[in-house]
């Protein structure tokens, strides 16, 4: 089976208002959809989001919005909330949803919803569905391939990292902080990143168990 590395770039008129209120405020980190049950057509989709962010700020939006059919939001910590949610898809997310899922095609969550209307997220399949689904996207969705290679399930643990994890081992990396001996530091990783050592500190060991709970050991 291949797996596919995809990045869609929503416009104005096929983006979700969640995710175009998300992605317009400062009050968010992070926001993943972590699992999902397409319903097909005229049903409502269901999904579990994991959110980083103000639960309140998020919630009055989501009261507001005519694409939600009901919601349950459970906050977790401080700023970290989990949102069950009835979807009501609009055509151009039925669309999408059955192009993704269509015959041996499986999509790995989490999908990563980003400030710059993007999400990112990983698909399996047979290659010509995948061909088939790239080249049956709606209209007004922009995508890019940004990896392509054979499924070997290292997606589930990359997937599962935040954009602050990975950008924070992405630098560990290139500054040789996993390197034996090492030739960077906490405070090396800190800096390059323009924060507090204890916060890179932070950044690195949730990241690193991340991706321990995630491999299949």
């Amino acid at each position: 089976m291949k797996t596919v590395r995809l990045t869609l770039r929503f416009d104005a008129e096929t983006i979700h208002p969640m995710h175009r209120f998300v992605a317009e405020s400062d009050a968010f980190e992070s926001y993943r959809l972590v699992h999902g049950n397409f319903a097909g057509e005229n049903d409502d989709n269901v999904f579990i989001f994991h959110v980083v962010g103000d639960a309140d700020v998020y919630e009055a939006a989501l009261a507001e919005t005519d694409r939600v059919d009901d919601y349950e939001l459970t906050r977790t910590g401080d700023r970290t909330f989990t949102v069950y949610v009835r979807d009501l898809p609009a055509d151009v997310d039925t669309r999408l949803l059955e192009g993704l899922t269509a015959g041996s095609l499986v999509v790995l969550p989490p999908l990563e919803y980003r400030s710059d209307w993007t999400v990112r997220f990983s698909v399996v399949g047979e290659s010509a569905d995948l061909r088939a689904a790239l080249e049956g996207m709606p209209d007004g969705i922009e995508t890019a391939v940004d990896r392509v290679g054979e499924y070997d399930g290292a997606d589930a643990a990359v997937g599962a990292l935040t954009a602050r994890q990975r950008e924070t081992l992405r630098v560990a990396r290139e500054l040789g902080y996993f390197e034996v001996p090492r030739a960077a530091g906490v405070e090396d990783v800190a800096a390059e990143l323009d924060c507090a050592p204890g916060t890179a500190a932070e950044h690195l060991r949730k990241a690193e168990a991340t991706v321990i709970e995630a491999l299949e050991l």
